[in-house]
């Protein structure tokens, strides 16, 4: 075999490697748009609105941001917080054990 037909094989290899790349390529572009267009009914279907801006509700303390704050001011509401949190926890697990006829543990009488 001449040393022009390895060229004209590989050339051939090439090119239809490259056709073969292009056809599977056309297929996954079309496949997404065509996914794409039925999330996009989906979602119009739906109707989803985007929410309204949050207004504060009356009685809520209102946030800041950490970053702005001073740090000793911050670990001492995040002490408080935690606290609350606890006590939150230790009232409604009391209730739910009087509810319940359950027990009470010693940890849960505060006095003690």
């Amino acid at each position: 075999m001449p040393w022009w037909s390895w060229i004209l094989i590989w050339a051939a290899l090439i090119v239809a490697a490259a056709a073969f790349y292009a056809l599977v390529g056309w297929r996954i572009f079309r496949k997404l748009m065509a996914t794409l267009r039925e999330a996009e009914g989906a979602v119009s279907a739906l109707g989803v609105a985007v929410p309204a801006a949050v207004v504060p509700v009356a009685g809520t303390p209102e946030q800041e941001l950490g970053i702005f704050d001073d740090p000793i001011r911050a670990k001492a509401r995040y002490e408080e917080g935690k606290e609350s949190r606890r006590t939150g926890r230790r009232e409604r697990r009391v209730a739910r054990r009087l509810a319940n006829g359950q027990p009470r543990a010693l940890r849960d009488f505060p006095d003690l």
